[in-house]
């Protein structure tokens, strides 16, 4: 009985070795030969460098500040028991204009060899690039007379009390270069609102001096704002405001003078432009030749009124423009440019949208088409739909993906590609 058992017990066993069901027993495991690298990422102080990938080319999907020499890897994904020649957290030396990256696979026979690409920053800082900006026609040009288009962010009020100079400091200023690709930035100086410059003049102009200070120091154009709705109505503290700017920063080559942010529904040739002129003229006393921008009628959107009887008294003189998408399609962009003026966009706002938003593009493609400076309103964390950062977000800069608004989401990525 027991030589019967025992045959049975062999016939079973030989029966589930021809059926495959010991396959996995009686087969080594097969090692994949798989090479593949499918993410990629970098970064810089806290500045995420992403990657797209394409065949064996892996490209930063950005330009290299000028001065970065090194990247360190932050993310990298590879095919299942693949290896490479870096790791993470690996310095990358940015000697050359690409970067080998070897992939073994698993079987440790397989390799393939990626190549990272980047671009780098032809200058050190914008202003040495394109110098003093002036009029020329309808454009603003740079030192070598070629049509200058600038992208950046305008910082909300200055007033004491209203959260958003928080913000204003040389972190976040140096953040915005780096991490977001700004050239230009924009002081917004409130003046008559409570908090503001004429209740509180020591205090909002210190938050206006640090950015300014801060932007000398990175290189950016900054555009001192005098941000009020009713700046006629204050002229002489315009005037000993701005004379004070024009002697503190008249000899750089950054600054940039707007001396009404949004004027209401009043008359261009009998308020505005006879207050434009008044501050016009003082700031020359001190500062003969950097940009001064003027606001225009019905919240800086009636610049073809300012064309009917534009500014004489002086050569470099631009007007204002503003923008929101949700209120301001392709009537606005047809009237401004059918006005003729140099303009600059010192603040525009996406309403409404999600990162996907048709008009604030359709914008975008009229900035790039005429060469217009834009500044993206506004660095806070208000529960505002145009504010870049939610609430809590760190008010040194540094800031995460997961902190960014729909919005800030939105004009990081139309900065960084400007």
């Amino acid at each position: 009985m027991k030589y019967w058992l025992l045959i049975v017990l062999i016939f079973n066993y030989l029966l589930l070795a021809c059926s495959g069901g010991l396959k996995d027993e009686i087969e080594p495991n097969v090692l994949s030969s798989s090479t593949e690298l499918s993410l990629f990422s970098l970064e810089y102080k806290q500045s995420v460098f992403n990657t797209s990938i394409d065949g064996n080319t892996v490209r930063i999907d950005r330009p290299i500040p000028w001065g970065v020499e090194e990247l360190y890897v932050s993310a990298l994904i590879l095919s299942k028991g693949a290896k490479t020649s870096v790791k993470f957290g690996d310095a990358l030396r940015l000697e050359d204009s690409s970067i080998e990256i070897e992939v073994t696979a698993e079987d440790g026979v397989a390799t393939q060899t990626y190549s990272l690409t980047f671009e780098r920053h032809d200058y050190q800082s914008i202003v040495e690039k394109h110098g003093r900006l002036q009029v020329e026609g309808n454009k603003i040009v740079g030192k070598h007379g070629q049509a200058v288009s600038l992208a950046g962010n305008s910082f909300f009020w200055s007033n004491e009390g209203w959260g958003g100079n928080r913000f204003y400091n040389a972190s976040v200023v140096s953040w915005l270069k780096l991490d977001w690709g700004a050239t230009i930035v924009r002081a917004a100086m409130g003046v008559d609102e409570w908090g503001g410059y004429l209740e509180k003049q020591a205090a909002n102009k210190t938050n206006v001096k640090k950015l300014v200070d801060a932007a000398i120091e990175e290189g950016l154009y900054v555009i001192i704002d005098w941000h009020s709705h009713h700046a006629e109505d204050y002229p002489d503290d315009a005037v000993a405001f701005f004379k004070e700017m024009a002697q503190a920063y008249g000899d750089y080559d950054n600054i940039i003078y707007e001396i009404y942010n949004e004027p209401l529904d009043v008359s261009w040739d009998d308020v505005i432009k006879p207050y434009a002129e008044k501050v016009i003229a003082a700031i020359r006393e001190f500062d003969k030749d950097n940009l001064i921008v003027v606001g225009t009628p019905e919240w800086s959107q009636r610049v073809d009124l300012a064309a009917q009887n534009p500014i004489t008294s002086d050569s470099n003189v631009a007007y204002v423009m503003h923008f929101y998408s949700v209120h301001h399609t392709q009537w606005l962009r047809d009237r401004t440019t059918a006005a003729g003026l140099p303009i600059i966009v010192t603040e525009w706002g996406c309403l409404g949208y999600t990162q996907n938003d048709p008009e604030t593009m359709k914008w975008m493609e009229w900035c790039k088409e005429n060469q217009i400076i834009h500044c993206n309103w506004a660095v806070n964390d208000k529960e505002e739909e145009w504010s870049i950062v939610k609430q809590g977000a760190p008010v040194n800069g540094a800031w995460s993906d997961q902190v960014l608004t729909e919005s800030g989401k939105l004009a990081r990525s139309i900065i960084r590609t400007w």
